[in-house]
């Protein structure tokens, strides 16, 4: 796997975690950089790789429309577009060797997804990722378990549950959960590095 692309991937997350502690000079210098990868080094090691023109060009625009939201967006819009950068990631990385199932990255963006939804006060959008989240985890989960991951999964279905009975409008439970789910997706991930 291309190292650029796992920096990519950190940056993506990085600006959110900048977005969401409201450091826009971090924000935008990082998204700066990440926009200069995807135009560049990054965007010409997935072209190498034999990554679709397409899925390229879309990575592209997502970097570029990142870049451009870092410095005068909202910071939920900042999140939500670093988010979609990171929707990206498992597809891309699922064309190269990895340990962990890559739906296993799909499950942190739906729940960084849901979360940010919520932020965004559109809770017409949190149920669909909701769903999506719930389809995702039941394909996921038989390798989270035949990997030795039993705890972890129990845990993560727990998690699903209760997303599933939360309203999409009640926004502070929502987000709780969300970022609950995200930790126990860090636990998901070492149960395929252990």
């Amino acid at each position: 796997m291309p190292g650029t692309l796992a920096a990519a991937e950190s940056s993506a997350e990085d600006i959110v975690g900048f977005a969401l502690s409201r450091d826009r000079s971090h924000a935008v210098a990082t998204a700066t950089s990440l926009k200069a990868a995807a135009n560049g080094s990054t965007g010409a090691a997935l072209n190498e790789s034999g990554v679709s023109p397409a899925t390229v060009a879309l990575f592209r625009r997502r970097a570029n429309r990142l870049a451009q939201l870092a410095s005068t967006g909202s910071f939920v819009d900042i999140a939500l577009a670093a988010n979609a950068v990171s929707q990206l990631m498992p597809g891309l990385y699922g064309r190269f060797r990895n340990p962990v199932p890559t739906a296993i990255l799909a499950l942190d963006y739906l729940d960084r997804e849901a979360e940010f939804r919520s932020l965004a006060h559109q809770p017409e959008l949190v149920a669909p990722t909701v769903r999506q989240l719930s389809h995702t985890w039941v394909l996921v989960r038989p390798k989270v378990v035949a990997a030795g991951g039993e705890r972890e999964a129990a845990a993560y279905q727990a998690h699903v549950a209760a997303m599933q009975e939360l309203s999409p409008a009640a926004a502070g439970k929502v987000q709780a959960e969300a970022a609950r789910g995200l930790e126990l997706v860090d636990r998901l991930e070492h149960v395929f590095s252990r």
